[in-house]
């Protein structure tokens, strides 16, 4: 694992702890939601970044996860789901209100570290 890809995973899991606590505080889901995505979302990078392509745009590098990693299935499909739809409904300007439920929150949670162990453990990450 080269060392922009060890950053990457560290700020998905810091993004993962800011969610939790967050969470805890009983802060808005917004908040919480976008600190989630971006649990998701580093992770995604870090396999990204391994010398092949570079950072680009959100929806970009989203479509080239799906299409270098879930469509050759090599990453479960359900992790792709997770981060489309925290991506869908995470709040794109500060202010909105955010239909989602603690319990979706904290399966949310739950994938996102899941996906950021198993990025950490992939071949060539």
């Amino acid at each position: 694992m080269n060392d922009l890809s060890r950053r990457r995973l560290e700020q998905g899991k810091q993004s993962l702890d800011e969610a939790q606590a967050l969470l805890d505080a009983g802060m808005d889901t917004g908040f919480v939601l976008t600190n989630i995505y971006y649990a998701f979302y580093y992770p995604v990078l870090a396999l990204l970044n391994r010398g092949e392509v570079p950072e680009t745009m959100q929806s970009v590098t989203l479509g080239l996860f799906e299409q270098r990693y879930i469509k050759t299935g090599k990453i479960p499909q359900k992790y792709y789901d997770a981060v489309r739809r925290v991506f869908d409904i995470k709040p794109k300007c500060g202010g909105e209100k955010t239909p989602v439920s603690r319990e979706e929150l904290d399966s949310f949670m739950a994938t996102a570290r899941e996906f950021s162990g198993m990025v950490g453990h992939l071949p060539g990450t």
